[in-house]
């Protein structure tokens, strides 16, 4: 059974995500402090969290970001979801799975995601970056600016909902 849910506190799915992250290599999410999951609940951020069986497979925050909010903010998957490769990155959890949640949880605000254009903390980080190019060929997000958050320069991208919807629909 797949589900997502809001996670507001440390259970032991978390703890066993984020142990399985640490021998994945995932440095953003190998601990409570590297996933900032304290300083975002704080700051009236939010996380997300799908579970497949009960297990915790792929978890992502959200906050306030500058005249919207940050989605997808940290990240990470296990693996992908079954069904092969998806040029429209429909096989990541998180894009399909807590996107339609933010979408509604932010009702019409802007919805923005960054991509490292540098620093690659998992391995997989400056593909993913590449992957948001070809999301923008396709219409499902725009390209922002170029500019330093949290210290890391970092891609920002604002989501075209509409687009969003029509290509997941179809996959």
């Amino acid at each position: 059974m797949i589900k997502t849910e809001l996670l507001f506190d440390v259970s032991p799915e978390l703890i066993e995500f984020i142990n399985e992250c640490k021998i994945l290599g995932f440095k953003n999410n190998d601990s409570l402090e590297a996933m900032r999951f304290h300083e975002t609940n704080e700051s009236n951020g939010i996380w997300f969290a799908t579970y497949v069986n009960d297990k915790i497979v792929g978890i992502s925050g959200l906050h306030g970001f500058k005249d919207g909010y940050r989605a997808l903010y940290r990240g990470a998957q296990l693996y992908s979801r079954p069904g092969g490769l998806s040029r429209n990155h429909m096989n990541c959890w998180m894009f399909y799975y807590h996107l339609p949640e933010v979408i509604e949880l932010v009702n019409g605000e802007p919805i923005y995601i960054t991509t490292n254009t540098d620093n690659d903390a998992s391995g997989s980080m400056l593909r993913l970056n590449k992957l948001y190019h070809i999301l923008e060929k396709n219409g499902i997000v725009s390209h922002v600016s170029n500019e330093e958050v949290f210290g890391v320069n970092q891609n920002i991208w604002k989501l075209n909902k509409q687009r969003y919807f029509e290509v997941r629909g179809k996959e």
